[in-house]
């Protein structure tokens, strides 16, 4: 499942932005949205606070839906209300 979260140093409370990624995956700069990641990083780096360099706390978790989710919830909604629309077809023809 993907989370998203606020990201804020444990030293100086500075706020680095959003993450996201799956639950339990490690704070890598990968990440942060675009626009807070620092110039010419790695990608698969921890997340240190940019300022004072101190360790981070993710918070404020949140499920995160993609559009891509939402279309598979809807697929899975139609293809179930064919299957129940074709088992009450078939009990009315036993009855």
């Amino acid at each position: 499942m993907l989370v998203i979260g606020d990201v804020t140093c444990l030293h100086c409370g500075f706020e680095l932005g959003e993450w996201t990624g799956r639950r339990g995956d490690a704070l890598t700069i990968a990440g942060l949205k675009q626009s807070n990641r620092p110039a010419e990083s790695d990608e698969h780096a921890a997340v240190r606070c940019f300022r004072c360099q101190g360790p981070v706390l993710l918070s404020n978790l949140r499920a995160a839906i993609t559009p891509e989710r939402l279309r598979r919830i809807q697929r899975m909604r139609d293809q179930l209300a064919i299957y129940e629309a074709e088992t009450r077809r078939v009990r009315r023809r036993a009855a």
